[in-house]
């Protein structure tokens, strides 16, 4: 067999055959346990691409094999602007699958997110119905094929936003292209079989709670529209609060008891601060663990939400006068029953299992601590990092857990009124040497020395690298003062 990559990415005896048929230029963009991109331009049609090859491992996987080319034929027979178009694909003499679709140069939603964090400027309703109105034009879509089509991991990551819109924009789509890609767990009528009886295939952060198994039901769950639906309005709420949930919530709490907490003015950016009852109604109704008491659509449910964006803003409620009422929508009514028989299944487990408290800065839940992989990360630096989710011991910071990055194995945020701390765990030295920056400065501290760099076109952003038992793990520092911060870092 020839299939062994090149330094580009593809297999030897693939990218002779691309470059026979004009495609030059090639270069690897992304990597994963299943697979690899690499990009590639064919002057002829002054087109960019994206080459998906699947990766070595799972070539030599039968099953694995026929899940590649299931999703390379499922998205090559979709027709939808805000889907990513496939070219087309084949399978190499030496046995490697692979498949070309469009190159897409914006980031992903994930990394927009990530840099909100690091501002942290939550999304408006109105930018978060912008970039979300696309991606459930293409749900509904998906859901009313003739056979009809479960994406099954809508996430950030597998959002690509070429930029964030104006909050002016005229239409959902102005200045920005937002695509919903990674189609490769996808079921329909016909690649149902693929998967492995019992298997739960997502990403967990972003799963509905009807898709873990319990006791009760005996076969595995099954994914539906309402489903995706659910991803959906998960992202919705990271967005306007940039907290994960899952994040903030434990596993058993995740996978069997999971609650919806109330947002308040401070979990949301100024200005849609009036919205919060309003949109804790909505969100009742959009993640309810019941799927039939869901939206009905993707569309509608985005409609919603665009209806509380365009409604005027109430005061802001005198404290005296009890909690506002939410502003009136066409959707109120029906939205408002879900929500009183949703708060009366789980109100008692909310007031026993968490407390929800508003703070500057995202939401915070009480009691679930960092999870597992957080706490390692947590536990490496004493000094800098707090024992469990809140006020850390340097700066005072305020420490939450959030979403890990490509190569991750954690990452905790904390803020403070100039300054951002993102600590990163990425498993080895290896993993972690891979994304510095080639030109390094050292420091000396008492105890040990220590690497930073201004991360490359984000000024005022720096890097630092612990050497030794820490070398897996990175601190990012962001802020006005931040390139003398990070010398007064407690860390050795």
């Amino acid at each position: 067999m020839n299939s062994q990559p090149t330094a580009s990415g593809l297999p030897l005896d693939l990218e002779p055959e691309l470059s026979a048929k004009g495609y030059s230029q090639f270069h690897q963009i992304g990597a994963g346990g299943m697979g690899t991109i690499v990009f590639a331009r064919k002057e002829s049609l002054d087109r960019e691409v994206a080459i998906k090859v699947i990766a070595q491992h799972a070539a030599e996987d039968d099953e694995e094999v026929r899940r590649f080319m299931a999703e390379m034929r499922t998205v090559a027979a979709l027709e939808h602007p805000a889907i990513v178009p496939i070219y087309d694909g084949d399978i190499t003499p030496g046995g490697v699958p692979y498949f070309i679709m469009k190159f897409l140069r914006g980031p992903s939603l994930e990394a927009h997110i990530n840099q909100r964090i690091l501002d942290n400027s939550k999304f408006t309703v109105e930018e978060t119905v912008q970039l979300l109105a696309p991606i459930a034009q293409a749900l509904d879509y998906l859901a009313a094929l003739p056979s009809p089509v479960i994406h099954r991991d809508v996430k950030p990551a597998n959002i690509i936003a070429d930029s964030t819109p104006s909050p002016t924009a005229h239409s959902d789509n102005e200045g920005c292209t937002v695509m919903l890609a990674d189609f490769g767990i996808a079921i329909n009528e016909d690649t149902t079989r693929l998967t492995r009886e019992g298997l739960r295939v997502g990403t967990d952060a972003y799963m509905a709670p009807e898709l873990y198994p319990t006791q009760l039901v005996k076969q595995p769950p099954q994914p539906t529209a309402a489903s995706d639906r659910y991803s959906l309005a998960l992202i919705a709420l990271e967005m306007l609060t940039l907290v994960n949930l899952r994040r903030a919530t434990s596993p058993q709490q995740w996978a069997h008891s999971r609650v919806i907490p109330q947002l308040t003015a401070h979990n949301l950016a100024p200005g849609d601060a009036p919205l919060a009852p309003a949109l804790n109604t909505f969100f009742a109704t959009a993640l309810n663990p019941d799927p039939h008491q869901r939206f009905a659509s993707a569309s509608e449910m985005l409609a919603e939400l665009s209806e509380l964006a365009s409604v005027p803003r109430p005061a802001a409620p005198d404290a005296a006068a009890g909690p506002a009422t939410p502003p009136a929508s066409p959707h109120h009514e029906r939205a408002q029953q879900p929500r009183r028989r949703h708060l009366s299944i789980l109100g008692g487990v909310l007031a026993a299992v968490l407390l929800c408290l508003a703070v500057a800065g995202g939401l915070a839940l009480y009691g679930a601590g960092w999870d597992e992989h957080d706490e390692i990360l947590a536990q490496q630096f004493p000094q800098l990092l707090p024992e469990h989710p809140g006020r850390a011991p340097w700066r005072n910071l305020d420490c939450r857990p959030a979403l890990p990055e490509a190569g991750q194995q954690a990452r905790i945020v904390c803020r403070g009124d100039d300054l951002t701390l993102v600590a990163a765990d990425f498993g080895t030295e290896d993993n972690r040497n891979s994304i510095m920056p080639r030109r390094l400065d050292v420091l000396v501290q008492d105890a040990c020395s220590i690497t930073s760099a201004e991360i490359p076109h984000q000024p005022g952003t720096w890097g630092v690298y612990p050497s030794g038992v820490s070398a897996r793990f990175a601190l990012v520092l962001a802020g006005p003062h931040a390139r003398e911060d990070r010398l007064s870092l407690p860390i050795c």
